[in-house]
C-alpha cells in the first residue's frame, strides 16, 4: 500500500514548482530517487525565500481545500512553515524550510547534489541520496535510529564515496563517517 503522503506530494509539488525553486528533502528522497515510499508523518521541502500566506494558498488550491491550517516560526535565520493537510486518516504535515541545518542549499556544496527526477509523471527537484545521507548524518541532535534503518535498506544504492566528498566539502566528514559506520554495522 502506498503511503498517503505520496498522493499529497504529487498534487502539491507541481503547484509549488510553478512559483518557487522547491527542493524535496526528507525521506521523500527515497521515493523520488528509488521509488521506495517509506512511512512518514510529513513531507519536507526546501524553499529559500517564500511568503507563508501565498505558500499556504498554493498548497490549499493544489489540494482543493477551502480551509488553510498552518504555522510559521523562525529559528535564527531559518523560516519554518508547516501546513496541515487533512487526509482520510488524520493529517499530513507539509514542512517547508528556508535552509538546512548546514546552511542554504544554494550557498553550500549541497547545490551540486540537487537532481531532477521524474517519478509517477511528476518532475521533482530533489536532494540526491548522497546529500540526504550527509544531512541525516549531521543532524544537530545526532542521527536518528529511523534514518540509520532507512539507509540500511538502500545502502547498496548509495554512492558513499560521493557522499564522503559532499561531507568533506561541508567540513562534516567525521560526523558522516560515524553515520556510515552505523549504517554498516
Amino acid at each position: 500500500m502506498v503511503p498517503i503522503w505520496v498522493e499529497v506530494l504529487k498534487k502539491i509539488y507541481p503547484a509549488l514548482a510553478k512559483y518557487y525553486n522547491a527542493v524535496v528533502g526528507g525521506s521523500q528522497v527515497f521515493y523520488i530517487t528509488l521509488g521506495l515510499a517509506l512511512p512518514s508523518k510529513d513531507i519536507d521541502i526546501f524553499i529559500e525565500e517564500f511568503n507563508p500566506v501565498f505558500l499556504s494558498r498554493v498548497i490549499a488550491e493544489a489540494l482543493g481545500l477551502g480551509e488553510e491550517r498552518y504555522e510559521v516560526f523562525r529559528r535564527g535565520d531559518n523560516v519554518i512553515f508547516h501546513f496541515f493537510a487533512p487526509v482520510e486518516a488524520g493529517v499530513v504535515s507539509i514542512g517547508v524550510t528556508s535552509r538546512t541545518h548546514l546552511g542554504r542549499i544554494s550557498e553550500t556544496p549541497l547545490f551540486n547534489e540537487v537532481v531532477l527526477v521524474k517519478r509517477d509523471c511528476v518532475e521533482y527537484w530533489t536532494l540526491s541520496l548522497e546529500a540526504y545521507a550527509v544531512l541525516q548524518a549531521t543532524r544537530p541532535d545526532g542521527p536518528r535510529d529511523v534514518d540509520v534503518a532507512r539507509f540500511r535498506l538502500v545502502k547498496d544504492r548509495v554512492d558513499w564515496e560521493r557522499a564522503r566528498g559532499v561531507a568533506s566539502g561541508l567540513g562534516v566528514r567525521d560526523k558522516f563517517e560515524a553515520f556510515y559506520r552505523l549504517v554498516y554495522v
